[in-house]
């Protein structure tokens, strides 16, 4: 009896330890809020959830699995081995034994996809690693010691390795891959063509490869690969152009404008679908290697056409053709319906360059400098019509390319400040380029300009204007003023100089004051100093007391003039609407 009711007394006290810890709970229940955990729960928490201490320790099981697949990666290795020693011993033909490698090499490359698909990650990105090193070496000794491949074959068949484990890399998520791809096929190709010395296959294959990583880009967001892929097929293409005019190379010049023209329609078109059909925003890369591809396909098959003859017609009109479209895109769908300005300012760009090449490759001189005066002029009027500072800035650009293509400038620096005689006489096609200049200046002066980097067409014009003028007016009348042939005056030349420049000076103090052009105002104090400068270095040498007594007047008449010309004149402003 004592015992039983000792057993009956212990229950009634586990029973009334029960009892006060189901009490405690619920008070600590309901003294919690709903947003707040207990003490308890949050220390089980903070046991359950590895710290970062603990994520970045090593991880002796992941490290297990590395070793081990790279076990498994040796043996593959092992195999492609004992197919080469087989090889090398004659025991089988070398086009089996390299034919045999490539399915060695493809089986692996199903296992990758095959676990790339099972979510195995890294062991996808082993096998296809095993693919990579067998892949390469064996097309290498397949073309270089075996003869199994011409440089054209090797180049496919690097393109289709390559092609096959991009394509897993972009299935499967395995940037790493890509990287190793990449930077492997790239490897190859320069190998291959170092070893072969034949350059357009490779060159071909490295564009290609240099579009699809860009592609990549675009779709996994990897853009680290597509600069240094593109950069080295930029190099390859300008070496075949640079090549192409060699005699001891087995590629013409026909070959080097195929590369060029792939290169140009590769790169550019994958550019403007995705900015024109897909409506995204142009990005640093496209803008970088959009101007190389204009530097070193468009400006590279210039060179080659220029010193070959070959296809020069033909791509002056392709490029024509191609800067109109450029133009017609840019204002007819970017400006009105896609209102990207990154992605106008980047057609736009392209059409100049494009409508510049054109027509340089399609006439000769003077009709080339005529035509780009002429389109200096349309431009400027459609900028004022439009009120476009974009195309105000290409009327300066086409102003500058007709002034330095006609040899205006060059001509007349020298005969403004160089020698003691003039030899040039102003032909009918400078005089025409020196007008379209003036009607430029005026035109583009009155398009709208809102900062400081958009005055600075407008001044270049105006130097342009200044010197073609000057150095004009000084090769008319330096005949008749300080005569001709050995008998030129040193003395009257360097007045007659110096009093059209003075005027110069002053016409730029007067136009500076009229709206739209305070740009040519600007030049009037710097065109003093410099003509101050030429009178002690040129006229005090060179000069006579009549003539310096003449010099020095129209000096002085302008020290006195132009500071208040420019002080009426200095609230005269260009018009800022438009854009």
């Amino acid at each position: 009896m004592e015992d039983t009711s000792l057993l009956e007394a212990r229950i009634a006290d586990l029973a009334d330890v029960v009892a006060r810890l189901e009490g405690r709970v619920a008070s600590l229940e309901r003294a919690g809020t709903p947003g707040r955990r207990s003490a308890a729960q949050a220390a089980l928490d903070r046991s359950a959830t590895p710290s970062r201490d603990s994520a970045g320790a090593f991880d002796t099981g992941q490290a297990t699995r590395v070793v081990s697949l790279g076990g498994r990666t040796l043996l593959v290795l092992a195999g492609a081995f004992v197919l080469r020693a087989v090889t090398d011993a004659g025991s089988i033909p070398s086009w089996l034994g390299v034919g045999l490698g490539f399915v060695y090499a493809g089986a692996w490359m199903i296992m990758a996809d095959r676990a790339g698909k099972a979510g195995q990650t890294m062991s996808a990105a082993f096998h296809a690693a095993s693919v990579v090193i067998i892949g390469f070496p064996l097309l290498i000794e397949g073309t270089n010691k075996f003869k199994l491949f011409s440089p054209g074959g090797s180049a496919l068949v690097l393109t289709a390795l390559t092609g096959a484990a991009l394509l897993l890399a972009t299935r499967r998520g395995l940037q790493s891959l890509a990287w190793v791809v990449s930077l492997g096929g790239t490897a190859t190709a320069l190998w291959l063509m170092a070893t072969s010395k034949v350059l357009v296959p490779g060159a071909l294959y490295l564009v290609a490869l240099g579009t699809a990583v860009a592609w990549i880009g675009y779709i996994r967001d990897w853009t680290g690969i597509r600069w240094p892929v593109a950069l080295v097929a930029d190099v390859m293409v300008l070496i075949v152009a640079v090549k192409a005019g060699d005699r001891m190379t087995n590629e013409g010049p026909g070959s080097a404008l195929l590369v060029q023209a792939v290169l140009v329609a590769l790169f550019l078109g994958s550019f403007a679908t995705r900015t024109l059909y897909m409506g995204r925003k142009v990005v640093p890369f496209e803008m970088l290697q959009a101007a190389a591809v204009i530097v070193v396909g468009i400006g590279g098959a210039v060179w080659v056409a220029v010193r070959s003859g070959l296809g020069q017609a033909g791509f002056g009109l392709t490029s024509i053709v191609f800067g109109v479209a450029s133009y017609a895109v840019a204002f007819a769908f970017v400006e009105r319906r896609q209102k990207i300005r990154e992605n106008f300012y980047f057609y736009t760009s392209i059409a100049l360059v494009f409508l510049l090449s054109g027509t340089g490759l399609l006439l000769g001189e003077p009709a080339r400098s005529v035509v780009w005066g002429a389109l200096a002029v349309l431009f400027a009027w459609l900028a004022l019509s439009r009120k476009s500072r974009t195309l105000s800035t290409h009327a300066a650009v086409y102003a500058v390319a007709a002034s330095a293509g006609s040899g205006l400038v060059a001509r007349s620096i020298w005969t403004l400040f160089v020698g003691g005689e003039v030899g040039w006489r102003p032909s009918f096609a400078t005089t025409a380029v020196l007008l379209a200049v003036a009607a430029t200046a005026w035109l583009a002066g009155r398009a709208p300009r809102s900062n400081l980097l958009e005055r600075i067409p407008p001044v270049i014009l105006h130097v342009v204007l200044v010197v073609g003028t000057c150095g004009t007016l000084v090769a008319w009348l330096a005949p008749v003023v300080a005569g001709v042939g050995p008998g030129t005056s040193a003395g009257a030349l360097a007045t007659l100089r110096t009093v059209v420049l003075v005027a110069a000076v002053l016409a730029t103090a007067f136009l500076g004051r009229t709206p739209g052009h305070a740009e040519a105002g600007w030049l009037a104090y710097p065109l003093l100093g410099f003509i101050g400068l030429k009178m002690l270095l040129e006229d005090l040498p060179r000069g006579r007391p009549v003539t310096l007594i003449l010099a020095f007047a129209f000096y002085g008449l302008a020290l006195i003039l132009v500071p208040r010309i420019r002080a009426r004149g200095s609230a005269a402003q260009a018009p800022t609407e438009g854009s």
